[in-house]
Formats: C-alpha cells, structure tokens, sequence
C-alpha cells in the first residue's frame, strides 16, 4: 500500500494511511502535525466508531471523526449533533479510506457524533476539543 496523506482544509486535522509489513492497512490521524491515533486493520469487528474530535476558533468550528468499516465493509450511518441538551442530529457523508476504514468531516459546531450499525444498535461519542484554533497546520 502506498503512503498517502490528505489535510482536512481550514483545520488542524490530517490524515495518513500505510501498511503494515504484513500488508494490513493503517490509519493515523494526525491534530496539528502531532500523532493522535493510530488504527489497524482487523477482522476483530467491535467498535466501529473510534475517536471525535472538534475545534473553534478565529470564527470557525469544524468537526472529524473515524472509526473501522463493518466485517462485510458496509458503510454505518453516522451523524453530527450541533447541540447537546437538544441535539440536532444530521447525516454526514463518509469518506472510505484504504477499504478498510471511514472518515467523516464537518464544517459546523459538533457537539456529539452518532453511529447506526446495519443491525440498528448505535454507538454515541462526545468529541474531545482540539488542543488549539480551527485552523489547519502547517
């Protein structure tokens, strides 16, 4: 597998995928150029929502999260909430990254993050706040 990273614009986040020697897929997120997690590929399907973030700043918020795909690599549903005494949840398009993982971005406020498995149960997770502005590093 090939190297590839991508920036999340107008925030601290980027994104990096490679493999490991025994060819298994990995993400690494990165929060302004500072490791924050590494996920490795595995036929082990328990939780599929693995971590959330969230900053704000300058006039801007914006929120990320990621998580592995399913056994059968089918999408979850995930979901932004833009409050949390009354949450507003809205859909979120994923992006698939090296088949095996998904990544999803928002440009408004996230105060929770929502994930439906094909079978309906449901995994909720409250982003942690970015160590800094809204604004991508450099």
């Amino acid at each position: 597998m090939k190297r590839s990273t991508s920036h999340s614009a107008g925030t601290p986040w980027s994104v990096r995928t490679s493999a490991r020697r025994d060819g298994r897929p990995v993400l690494e997120i990165y929060e302004h150029g500072e490791l924050l997690d590494v996920v490795v590929a595995s036929s082990f399907t328990g939780e599929l929502l693995r971590g959330a973030r969230r900053c704000s700043g300058g006039g801007r918020s914006a929120g990320l999260a990621w998580g592995r795909l399913a056994a059968d690599h089918s999408l979850p549903q995930v979901a932004f909430s833009a409050g949390r005494l009354r949450p507003r949840w809205r859909p979120v398009q994923l992006a698939v990254v090296a088949r095996e993982f998904w990544v999803a971005r928002s440009v408004d406020g996230v105060a929770g993050v929502l994930l439906r498995h094909p079978d309906g149960s449901t995994e909720h997770l409250r982003p942690h706040r970015s160590g800094g502005h809204c604004a991508r590093a450099v």
